[in-house]
C-alpha cells in the first residue's frame, strides 16, 4: 500500500514542467561546447515546411539569454507546474508545443515565413493561456476567475512592454497566447471538469484553420 501511494503521489507532481525546465537549462549549457546546438534551435515557417521537426521541437527550448531562461525556467516551474496539476502532465506538453507552433506560424504572417525564430517564449506564453481558457470554461470557479485575471494583467503589461521596446516579438508572443487557450480548450481539463464538446470541437477547428490560413498567408505576403 505505501508504495502504491507513493506512485500515486509521484504521478501527481507536475514532473512534465519540471522536465521542461532541465531540457532548457540543459540545451543553454550545451550551447557552450556544441553551439551548432544553438544553431539547430531557430526555426521558421518554411524550414518546418521543409520537415525540419527536429529544429522546431529544439526551438521550444532554445533560449538566448540568462534572463530568458530565469524568467521562462521560473514561469514553467510554477505556472507550468499549476496547469499540469489540473490538465495533466500529456495535455500541458501538447499545450506547450501548440502554443510554440502558433507563435511561430503568427509571427510568419506578419514578418514572412522566414523569419527565424526561437518559439520558447511564446510556448511559455501558452501556459498562461491554457490558465485564461481555464478561468472562462470554469467561470463558476472563484479560484480559477481569479488566478486568470491576475494572468490577464501580466499578458497585458508583459505585451505592452515589448511594444515598446521590440514590437517584432509582439506578434509570436501574442499567437502564444491564443495558441494556448484553443489547444487547452480543445483538449478539455477532466481533472478540473467537463467542458461543453462543442467549444472544445469549435476550439480545435478555429486553431487549425488559423494555423493553416496564417501559414498560407505569411508565404504569399
Amino acid at each position: 500500500m505505501n508504495i502504491k501511494r507513493k506512485l500515486n503521489q509521484w504521478r501527481d507532481q507536475p514532473f512534465m514542467a519540471y522536465g521542461l525546465v532541465v531540457i532548457a537549462i540543459l540545451m543553454f549549457c550545451i550551447r557552450f561546447v556544441l553551439p551548432v546546438v544553438t544553431f539547430h534551435g531557430f526555426v521558421s515557417v518554411n524550414t518546418l515546411l521543409t520537415g525540419q521537426i527536429g529544429s522546431f521541437i529544439l526551438s521550444a527550448f532554445n533560449e538566448l539569454s540568462v534572463s530568458g531562461l530565469v524568467m521562462d525556467g521560473l514561469i514553467l516551474y510554477f505556472v507550468g507546474g499549476q496547469l499540469e496539476q489540473l490538465v495533466g502532465h500529456w495535455r500541458i506538453l501538447a499545450i506547450y508545443l501548440l502554443s510554440g507552433l502558433a507563435g511561430l506560424v503568427t509571427q510568419g504572417l506578419f514578418l514572412g515565413t522566414d523569419s527565424m525564430t526561437t518559439t520558447i517564449s511564446m510556448a511559455v506564453l501558452g501556459i498562461f493561456g491554457g490558465f485564461l481558457m481555464l478561468g472562462d470554461a470554469f467561470k463558476e470557479s472563484a479560484v480559477l476567475g481569479q488566478v486568470a485575471r491576475q494572468y490577464w494583467l501580466f499578458l497585458i503589461l508583459s505585451v505592452g512592454l515589448q511594444v515598446i521596446f521590440n514590437r517584432n516579438a509582439v506578434y509570436g508572443m501574442l499567437g502564444g497566447i491564443l495558441g494556448g487557450f484553443l489547444s487547452a480548450m480543445a483538449l478539455g481539463a477532466p481533472k478540473v471538469g467537463k467542458i461543453n464538446p462543442v467549444n472544445r470541437i469549435i476550439s480545435g477547428v478555429v486553431y487549425v484553420v488559423a494555423i493553416i490560413l496564417f501559414a498560407y498567408l505569411g508565404m504569399n505576403r
